[in-house]
Formats: structure tokens, C-alpha cells, sequence
């Protein structure tokens, strides 16, 4: 078997319990069928892009689906920490694997696990998006969306997972980060109606981008900010998985 498979299937097995998927889960869902709701008496109707008026549950249930990218990049940098802390990374090492391998199969992992929870995720939220018009325009930006995303917030976790000494560290600093870009984003409200200096935060935010190009698709709305969005998350995409991987290179076994 392909030693990169080989480390895939071992990561996926060591990700998925069912408590962690549980929770994973039940997060973005708890925004969609609550949070969405519970506002929508109080938060009118607004015009997406192209004319396309939604209500607020649909916005919120297109921006909660992209939250499996972040809770996919946790996965990422926890599984390098616990690798270390656990003495399996120096163990993988001295096999038939090389830290490009490994590296690789967690990334790997992590768009596995980020695309098929934005696609379970999804397909659950699927009664709230009844709007959704999937054409095959819509698909690739969706799809481009959700591996963007995955790419960018996995080697973002994996970068700061090198660079702290511990694996509660990690846990605390990721959480903080990740708060940061969850709600300074556009997955709870249009960046652009948000008031400064949140909304000049939310248009630097690389969760915006994903989740913009994610409604864009979803709802085949076209923005003036859209191509420069996808330009940008792209760049970011690959930025960030350079500096992961030149991070990753200086572990010392």
C-alpha cells in the first residue's frame, strides 16, 4: 500500500471518534436550527448579490457550513501534538515514512475530514436551503470554497502547532485564533454592514473569503468583491501551506 494512504487511513482513524465528530457536528448545527431562527424575527431579509433577496436563517445556515473548514484545521495541528507529545512522530519517522509523507497524509486527512463534514453538514441544512441553485459555476466555487479553506486553516494549525511547546498551549492559542476569525467574519453577518473597525477586519478576514466564495456558489450571486476574494484566498491558501511546511521542516526529532 502507498506509505501516504497508509498514514491517510491511519489519521482518519485516529481523528474520528464519535464524540469528537458529535461535537463537530453539532456546533455548526446548533447555528443553523437556533441561532438562525431564534433571529430571524428580528433580522429582515437582505439582498445577497445579483439582485438575490434571503432570508437570514438561509444566510446563516451557508456561512455555518463552512465552520467544518476550521474545525478541520483543529484536527490538523492536534494531530501533529499528539504525535509528538505521544512519541509517534518520531516512531513514523524511523519507519518507511518521510516528513514529506507525513506531512502530506495530514493535510490529506484534514481535507477529507473538512470537505465530507461541509458536505454531511450540508446535506443536513439542506431543509433550511431550499433557495440553493447548484450549477456546475456554483459546484467549483463551492468546491473551491470548502478545499480553500480547508488548505489555508490546516496549515494554519499546523504552523502554530510547531511553533508551541505544548499541546495545551496549542489547544488555547488555536481556540483564541480561531474565535477571532469565526466572528469577525462574514458567517454571521454581511461584512459590509458591520461597523468599523469590524468591518475592515472582516474584509481581511480569510474565513470572509470562504464563506463569501461558499454563498456565491451556493446561491449563484456574483459581487464585485468575488474575484478578488477567490484571487486572494487562493494566495493565502498556498502562503500558508509554505509556511507550514517550511515550519513543519525545522521539528526536531
Amino acid at each position: 500500500m502507498n506509505p501516504i494512504i497508509r498514514l491517510v487511513y491511519r489519521n482518519l482513524r485516529a481523528n474520528l471518534d464519535r464524540i469528537t465528530l458529535f461535537f463537530e457536528l453539532v456546533f455548526p448545527l446548533f447555528f443553523i436550527f437556533v441561532q438562525g431562527f431564534a433571529f430571524s424575527g428580528i433580522v429582515p431579509p437582505f439582498e445577497l448579490g445579483s439582485g438575490r433577496v434571503i432570508s437570514y436563517p438561509v444566510f446563516l445556515a451557508a456561512g455555518a457550513v463552512t465552520l467544518t473548514v476550521i474545525n478541520g484545521g483543529t484536527n490538523a495541528g492536534t494531530q501533529l501534538w499528539f504525535d509528538r507529545k505521544n512519541g509517534m512522530f518520531e516512531q513514523i519517522l524511523l519507519g518507511p515514512f518521510s516528513r514529506a509523507q507525513y506531512i502530506l497524509s495530514i493535510i490529506l486527512t484534514t481535507l477529507i475530514i473538512g470537505i465530507a463534514g461541509s458536505l454531511l453538514v450540508f446535506a443536513i441544512a439542506l431543509p433550511v436551503l431550499g433557495g440553493a441553485e447548484l450549477t456546475y459555476r456554483g459546484i467549483l466555487l463551492t468546491g473551491a470554497a470548502l478545499l480553500l479553506g480547508t488548505i489555508f486553516f490546516g496549515s494554519f494549525a499546523l504552523a502554530l502547532s510547531v511553533m508551541l511547546k505544548s499541546s495545551e498551549s496549542f489547544q488555547i492559542v488555536s481556540q483564541f485564533f480561531f474565535f477571532i476569525f469565526l466572528f469577525t467574519s462574514s458567517v454571521f453577518y454581511p461584512a459590509e454592514r458591520a461597523p468599523e473597525p469590524i468591518r475592515t477586519i472582516s474584509f481581511l478576514n480569510p474565513l470572509t473569503y470562504t464563506t463569501d466564495i461558499f454563498r456565491a456558489g451556493l446561491f449563484e450571486v456574483e459581487t464585485p468583491f468575488l474575484p478578488i476574494e477567490i484571487t486572494l484566498m487562493s494566495i493565502l491558501a498556498v502562503t500558508m501551506f509554505t509556511v507550514a511546511v517550511s515550519a513543519f521542516r525545522r521539528i526536531k526529532v
